[in-house]
């Protein structure tokens, strides 16, 4: 699994982006709206990935902060919407703006997205509403699932075993009660 790119910007064409590491192009499909925070050809640049495995090829989908990498783990996860789908999401809308609107309902506003109809939308709030939180709301929280995704869990794993964990706790406590599990 890819889950971090640092390296050289090649070429920079929304939403694709090419890395260069150690002579080595990979694409990234990123949300347009980071294009203007990241720098040019010749820049330096480290994002976080998501490899998305598909039957026919392999995409690496990049993104600045772990906010906006679990967004979009949290909308392929709904059925029916794909990586292009979430990106698109994600381009239009920043990480907050698109909590906000799913958690107000407001299904007019997504379906305003390229390739998100009326059903789509409702679907995305339906499957989202509630379940969406970021890491400022449990400090620790955030980590304590990176290290047990790392450990072999998948997200959902994580987060269930963590639940009930005392948010006050350290990643690393909190990683140990889940285990002990």
């Amino acid at each position: 699994m890819i889950s971090t790119l640092t390296g050289t910007i090649r070429d920079k064409t929304p939403p694709r982006l090419v890395v260069e590491i150690g002579g080595i192009g990979f694409e990234v499909f990123m949300p347009v709206s980071l294009f203007s925070r990241i720098g040019g050809p010749g820049d330096r640049v480290s994002i976080l990935t998501k490899l998305v495995v598909k039957e026919d090829a392999l995409e690496l989908y990049g993104f600045l902060h772990l906010v906006e990498l679990r967004l979009f783990e949290d909308l392929t996860g709904v059925p029916g919407i794909g990586p292009k789908s979430a990106l698109n999401l994600l381009s239009r809308f920043s990480a907050p703006e698109l909590v906000a609107a799913i958690e107000a309902q407001n299904d007019e506003l997504l379906s305003t997205v390229p390739g998100i109809g009326k059903k789509t939308a409702a679907k995305i709030i339906l499957e989202l509403k509630g379940k969406i939180k970021f890491e400022k709301d449990k400090p620790g929280f955030t980590q304590a699932v990176d290290a047990l995704v790392a450990l072999g869990l998948s997200r959902n794993e994580a987060v269930e075993k963590l639940k009930g964990c005392d948010p006050k706790l350290t990643p690393d406590q909190m990683v140990r009660k889940a285990l002990a599990r």
